[in-house]
């Protein structure tokens, strides 16, 4: 089955109320996405390693920050947003325990999931966004001060749901 691909009219913000969304990853995509879903009303949660310097920079940006495996134990949606080379130990540790029925797994890019570097179980939901631009470009778009020269609906929809390729588990078949 091919992918199929969602666009911003595609999104219903609607879907993520009452559920809470981990962002695994502070850095470039990271910040965008947890900051831009903040900004858009979601229950957001930040998943870092102890010792992690951008800890209280999440903090200090209002965020609320866990370890990766408590944000995975209580999340609905997981993000997932560090480097492709870290992502399978991290899973493998911190984040695999916490999955179950009703729970999704997301990615920025497709590698460790098309390579089965990551193997989520069969009842865990996966998809994957396809940023358009890199992290602070997109912040700097969506943010609080940019969505009050112009009104900003798409902020959302790109940080969680503007390019979702879904079905099929993304292709893995």
């Amino acid at each position: 089955m091919p992918a199929k691909i969602y666009y911003d009219q595609d999104a219903d913000l609607g879907l993520l109320k009452g559920r809470k969304i981990a962002i695994i990853g502070y850095g470039s995509q990271g910040h965008a996405h947890a900051l831009n879903l903040k900004d858009s009303g979601q229950d957001v949660v930040v998943g870092l390693y102890k010792g992690s310097k951008s800890w209280a920079k999440a903090e200090k940006e209002g965020l609320k920050v866990a370890t990766v495996n408590e944000a995975a134990q209580m999340a609905d949606v997981i993000m997932i947003l560090l480097p492709d080379q870290s992502q399978r130990h991290v899973f493998e540790t911190e984040i695999k325990g916490g999955l179950g029925k009703g729970k999704m797994l997301m990615f920025a890019h497709g590698f460790n999931i098309h390579f089965n570097q990551v193997v989520p179980p069969p009842e865990v939901d996966v998809t994957m966004i396809a940023p358009k631009a890199p992290g602070h470009v997109m912040r700097d778009l969506c943010s609080p001060r940019a969505q009050a020269s112009r009104r900003c609906s798409q902020c959302t929809r790109t940080s969680l749901a503007g390019r979702v390729t879904s079905g099929s588990r993304t292709g893995r078949g």
